[in-house]
């Protein structure tokens, strides 16, 4: 697993020790695996993960994306434990995809836990992996915790109804939605929506120009205020950070292209 931060020693050991003990429990299994591949492919065009399989990275490097933020980037060796079985009713899956293209070994996961159900150090292996990848993932947080703290951005609540942000006022900082839902004004028409992960108002910070839109809060949100000047800090110095930024802006841009089709269509019919 791949740091979008500085990791420090522990961070590297841990995923060092992870992907050992997960060769460990491939070794003592037999059953029969498959490679599902994953073609180069914008993060648009990512996909959940099959039902009942745990898997692993045999090539590659894979994006898993939340909402339309890249969360973690997984490298070969590690493991792949998707959640596209688990969720609740309304809950979106997790996404995955590669830019340069890669494959997962996958397994069928009830006939690999049943596999090692009958070996108890196997058994002890395969908890230890799966403990170890849980604090992996922790660590991970933490650092992105860490570097969004650094950065002095404060959390702010909107609630529904109230302007975040106004169209033609000056464009000082750039917002990332941390909960909530806001849509995007274009005089006055909804052209695209906000959700939880999502930077916004960076368009009009990257350019120099005045707001071209304004957001409106649809349900309380805490959104976090990043002046633009460590904006253009956070991109000069963490390059991990402008993937996602690139991200979302693709999703703007898509989302607003989508709407102006949308627009022309209904004024053809009239």
């Amino acid at each position: 697993m791949l740091a979008t931060a500085q990791s420090g020693v522990d961070f590297q050991a841990l995923n060092d020790d992870v992907k050992k003990t997960l060769r460990t429990v491939l070794s003592g299994i037999s059953i029969e695996s498959r490679l599902i591949e994953l073609s180069s492919t914008p993060a648009a065009e990512f996909r959940a993960m099959p039902l009942n399989m745990i898997g692993v990275v045999e090539t590659g490097l894979v994006s898993v994306l939340h909402g339309n933020t890249v969360v973690s980037v997984l490298e070969p060796g590690d493991l792949v434990l998707a959640d596209t079985d688990f969720l609740p009713t309304g809950v979106g899956a997790l996404l995955y995809g590669s830019e340069s293209g890669a494959f997962i070994r996958a397994y069928d996961r009830d006939a690999f836990l049943d596999e090692i159900a009958i070996d108890k150090s196997l058994q002890c292996n395969w908890m230890r992996c799966v403990g170890q990848h849980v604090s992996l993932v922790l660590r991970l947080n933490a650092l992105h915790i860490r570097e969004t703290v650094g950065l002095g951005g404060v959390p702010e609540i909107y609630p529904a109804g109230s302007i975040i942000i106004r169209q033609g006022d000056p464009a000082d900082d750039v917002f990332s939605m941390a909960e909530g839902l806001a849509e995007v004004l274009v005089n006055d028409m909804a052209v695209a929506k906000i959700r939880p992960g999502e930077l916004f108002g960076t368009m009009a910070a990257l350019t120099g120009s005045h707001r071209n839109a304004s957001v409106r809060a649809l349900k309380s949100c805490s959104v976090i205020r990043v002046p633009k000047d460590r904006f253009f800090e956070l991109i000069r110095s963490r390059p991990s950070a402008v993937q996602g930024l690139l991200v979302d802006m693709a999703k703007s841009i898509t989302e607003l292209n989508e709407e102006v089709v949308s627009l022309r269509r209904k004024h053809g019919d009239s």
